[in-house]
C-alpha cells in the first residue's frame, strides 16, 4: 500500500456562483471600499491556499478558479466542485479542513477564519464550525468543515445540485462561533450594499484619522 500523504494546511473556498436575484447584478464584482467584493473576501484566506468556485470576474490574478459541473446548482454543488478539485491529485496531500465563504462578505477577516478553523482542532469535538450572528442565526457560508466529514457527507447526499447547506449540515457535529463584530455580514440587496459601502467608508476615515502625521 502506498504511503498516505500528510495533511496539507486548510484551504479556503470562495463561492461566486449565486444568482444574485435580490441584488439584480452579479454580487462578487460589486465595489465596496474601492475593491470587488470577491477580492475583499479572498483577503480572508491570508496565506492559505484559496479556490474560487464559479465565475471568475473580479478574482485577483493567481487565484485558482473552477466551475461547477452544472452552473447554478447552489452552494452545495459549489462545495462539491471544490472538494473534487482539491482531491483530484491522489499524490497530493489533502487539506485537513476547508473554510467556505460566500463572495458577499466584505468584512470577513483572516482572524475570523482562524477562529472557525480552531474550532476543528480537537477531532472529538466538532466536524463543522459555523458563524452565528448576534441573534444566533447561522451563516452556513461562513464556516469551516473537516474535509473527511465533508467528503463523506457529499457522498451520502448524492446529487448536490439544488441541495441546501442546512441539509448538508444536518446531523454533523457542529460548533457555533459567535460574531460580535458582524464580520460575516452579507450583502444581498441594494440596501445592504449601501450600508456596506458606508461602513467601509467610515472604517477608512477612522484608519486615516489614526494614521501618524509628519511635520
Amino acid at each position: 500500500m502506498p504511503p498516505v500523504p500528510a495533511a496539507a494546511p486548510p484551504a479556503v473556498v470562495v463561492l461566486t456562483g449565486g444568482a444574485s436575484r435580490r441584488m439584480g447584478s452579479h454580487k462578487p464584482v460589486l465595489d465596496v471600499g474601492g475593491r470587488p467584493l470577491v477580492a475583499r473576501v479572498l483577503d480572508a484566506a491570508g496565506d492559505r491556499p484559496a479556490l474560487v468556485v464559479g465565475p471568475g470576474q473580479g478574482v485577483p490574478e493567481g487565484v485558482r478558479v473552477v466551475m461547477e459541473r452544472v452552473p447554478g446548482g447552489g452552494p452545495v454543488a459549489g462545495l462539491a466542485a471544490a472538494v473534487e478539485a482539491l482531491t483530484a491529485d491522489p499524490q497530493a496531500p489533502l487539506p485537513y479542513a476547508v473554510a467556505v465563504l460566500a463572495a458577499d462578505l466584505p468584512f470577513v477577516t483572516s482572524a475570523h477564519v482562524d477562529r472557525l478553523l480552531a474550532a476543528l482542532h480537537d477531532p472529538g469535538e466538532a466536524d463543522l464550525a459555523v458563524t452565528v450572528d448576534r441573534d444566533g442565526r447561522p451563516n452556513w457560508l461562513c464556516a469551516a468543515w473537516r474535509l473527511t466529514t465533508l467528503r463523506a457527507r457529499l457522498d451520502d447526499l448524492g446529487d448536490a445540485y439544488g441541495s441546501s447547506m442546512r441539509r448538508l449540515a444536518d446531523g454533523i457535529r457542529t460548533q457555533f462561533v459567535d460574531d460580535p463584530a458582524e464580520l460575516a455580514l452579507d450583502v444581498d440587496t441594494p440596501d445592504d450594499l449601501a450600508r456596506a459601502r458606508d461602513r467601509a467608508r467610515n472604517r477608512g476615515r477612522a484608519l486615516s484619522d489614526e494614521a501618524p502625521t509628519t511635520d
